[in-house]
């Protein structure tokens, strides 16, 4: 099957795709106006005669010092992974923690408050100071409560003391019915803590949690 100028003018721009533009285009300008000017047979011998065109652009590259570009390995990027979010960073956690330091106390005396202390410390979710408000504030205000309990009992303990001879005998101490004795203050001072203070502390954490998120 003979080779039309067509043909081969098309084969020589495949081959030449690699030789720098200004000499590629020189060889076809040149190649092309030489069998444009032939007729089909002429230009069939002539086809022949140049030979094949990647022999061509060899030619070309090895005259001008020239080195085909190597092909490009396509390169695949493994796909991101996405951030792991520590454990103390999730709300799921906050919640365990805040439910933890209110009725760990419930369910384990002393040793599940302490438990749900560190989860609340633990968690991202609070600030420093919340976290001190919450496990702090409810012994403050009950060793505040108590303190005052026992001052007042002290004062009115001394008001209730009287003489009950004439003769001046030493002054015997009434007990005045309407001041709660010594141990009734610290009984009050647990229930204040454990019942009421404890379990709002960790509500409170929930309520300053709405809508956050860590950053």
């Amino acid at each position: 099957m003979m080779t039309t100028a067509a043909d081969y003018l098309a084969q020589l721009d495949e081959a030449l795709r690699d030789v720098p533009h200004g000499i590629a285009a020189e060889i076809r300008a040149g190649i092309a106006e030489e069998l444009a000017s032939l007729s089909p047979d002429a230009a069939a011998q002539r086809i022949a005669q140049l030979g094949d065109p990647r022999e061509i652009a060899r030619e070309a590259m090895d005259a001008g010092g020239y080195t085909p570009s190597a092909p490009v390995a396509p390169v695949f990027l493994a796909p991101a992974m996405p951030a792991i979010v520590p454990t103390t960073s999730t709300r799921g956690f906050a919640i365990i923690a805040a439910l933890g330091l209110s009725f760990g106390g419930f369910i384990v005396p002393l040793i599940g408050w302490v438990i749900g202390a560190v989860l609340v410390a633990m968690s991202a979710m609070w600030r420093t100071w919340e976290k001190v408000v919450a496990i702090v504030i409810p012994f403050a205000v009950a060793a505040v409560s108590a303190l005052s309990g026992m001052a007042m009992w002290t004062t009115s303990g001394e008001a209730s003391s009287v003489s009950v001879s004439g003769d001046g005998a030493p002054a015997q101490e009434i007990a005045n019915p309407l001041v709660p004795a010594w141990y009734d203050m610290i009984f009050s001072s647990i229930w204040l803590i454990g019942v009421l203070l404890i379990p709002a502390s960790g509500l409170w954490l929930l309520w300053r949690m709405r809508g956050r998120t860590v950053s």
